[in-house]
């Protein structure tokens, strides 16, 4: 029922999982093979036995089996020919085989990559686990090379990420919070699989999300040239799987209780993976934490048992539970003061609590320079001690990370408005500090 898993291949670091050359290899009933091809000779015109081939991911030494025994049940028939071997045959269905097929529509609409075993993803995804992430100071500073940040934050912050548990960041607003958590996802640059859907008793879940499980050079997945790869063919992979870099999926404000359950389709009449599944052995960011619709405390609840056991549960239409494995570094961001959000039970769930506080004035000084540089503006340290003394020390507001970077944009703003090339000096710094700060 369940492939072997092999070591990684030159052709990607992800776990090699060799491609099925039996029915029985696929792990799937014999009854859903039939169904999913049926769909796609539906949906296809007159598919090719190697078009079918593709579109189910799956090999012809697999699929000759599948394709004879529905012309035995005169479900199909050979339409026609591209070339002179039997891969080359067109295929049609017969009335009868469209009679049959649009009985499995009412069924569900899922047309795709077949699915992979629930049993087989659960031993995949423990053996690509962020357990066992190796997380260096080298690997970190390569991550947060485009951060200015002070070296204990940066400890912490690879000591959270190298224990694969969950991390809380918090501290005042425009700090980076939200891109830390962008950086943490560049520390985990192994490869792995992701199945584009799994097969669950029966219930199929699409895993797979091009916006998520992005591929390895960081561009989307689209999944016809993913599972059509002449690479993933000649590696003998089992194409089922694409190989993505491990997922980054960031949830805000927006986040309900019902955006972490299955979500069920009543037109394709299939199931979508809630947003922790799709991050699984990746990095799952919740950002604003505390602002959301629920309370926090109804969200930790929700995450109580994942965090501490590793596990979650999802409910199907049907009443029917599943556990599902939880390989997720869950990080929870917020610019809440921590009173705001739970006591200290509340916090001995999340095991790193790491505070991202204002930079101090030559970090401040640090940030400025860098941002400087990648505008290619001529940096001016007197312009820099008057933009903090007039605009900081004497009205009494404290350093963000993020005004830097916001204040020669809206250099770069006036001056594109003005005609004019940009100056780092005190006249366009007061024309950005005028319009950006707010004054009671």
């Amino acid at each position: 029922m369940e492939a072997a898993l092999a070591k990684d291949t030159p052709e990607s670091n992800a776990p090699f999982l060799p491609e099925p050359t039996t029915v029985a290899a696929v792990g799937l009933d014999y009854g859903m093979l039939l169904d999913i091809t049926l769909k796609t000779v539906y949906f296809g015109g007159r598919p090719s036995a190697r078009a079918i081939c593709d579109r189910i991911c799956l090999p012809f030494s697999v699929m000759e089996e599948i394709l004879d025994y529905l012309r035995r049940q005169e479900l199909i028939e050979i339409v026609g020919s591209g070339g002179i071997i039997e891969q080359d045959y067109q295929y049609g269905l017969t009335s009868k085989g469209v009679s049959r097929t649009q009985e499995i529509l009412e069924q569900n609409l899922y047309v795709g990559a077949a699915p992979v075993p629930f049993a087989l993803y659960e031993k995949v995804v423990a053996q690509q686990s962020i357990a066992h992430l190796q997380v260096t100071p080298q690997k970190l500073a390569a991550a947060f090379e485009n951060l200015v940040l002070d070296a204990e934050t940066v400890e912490q912050i690879g000591t959270a990420v190298g224990s694969g548990r969950s991390v809380f960041l918090y501290g005042p607003p425009g700090n980076g919070k939200s891109t830390i958590a962008e950086c943490i996802a560049a520390l985990l640059s192994e490869e792995i699989n992701v199945p584009y859907a799994i097969d669950v008793n029966g219930q199929i879940i699409r895993i797979h999300d091009p916006r998520v499980h992005l591929e390895p050079d960081g561009g989307m997945a689209h999944e016809k040239e993913v599972v059509g790869s002449i690479a993933n063919i000649r590696a003998g992979r089992d194409r089922r799987w694409a190989i993505s870099r491990r997922p980054l999926v960031i949830g805000g404000g927006e986040i309900t209780l019902s955006d972490l359950d299955l979500r069920y389709s009543p037109a394709s009449k299939f199931y979508i993976a809630p947003m922790q599944l799709k991050a699984n052995n990746g990095v799952l960011v919740v950002d604003d934490f505390g602002r959301q619709l629920m309370r926090p405390e109804e969200m930790l609840n929700r995450w109580m048992v994942p965090m501490d056991r590793g596990i979650d549960h999802l409910v199907f239409q049907t009443g029917e539970t599943v556990t599902i494995p939880f390989d997720v570094l869950l990080v929870f961001a917020t610019n809440l003061t921590p009173s705001q959000l739970g006591d200290e039970a509340f916090f001995r769930r999340i095991r790193h609590k790491v505070r991202i506080g204002d930079p101090d004035t030559k970090l401040f000084k640090d940030i400025l320079t860098r941002s400087a540089a990648a505008r290619s503006l001529s940096y001016d340290e007197d312009a820099t001690d008057y933009l903090i003394e007039t605009y900081y020390r004497e009205t009494g507001r404290p350093f963000r990370g993020v005004h830097p970077r916001d204040l020669l944009d809206l250099i770069e703003d006036f001056a594109r408005f003005r005609g004019e090339a940009p100056q780092y000096d005190k006249g366009w710094l007061d024309r950005a500090c005028r319009s950006y700060f707010v004054e009671d």
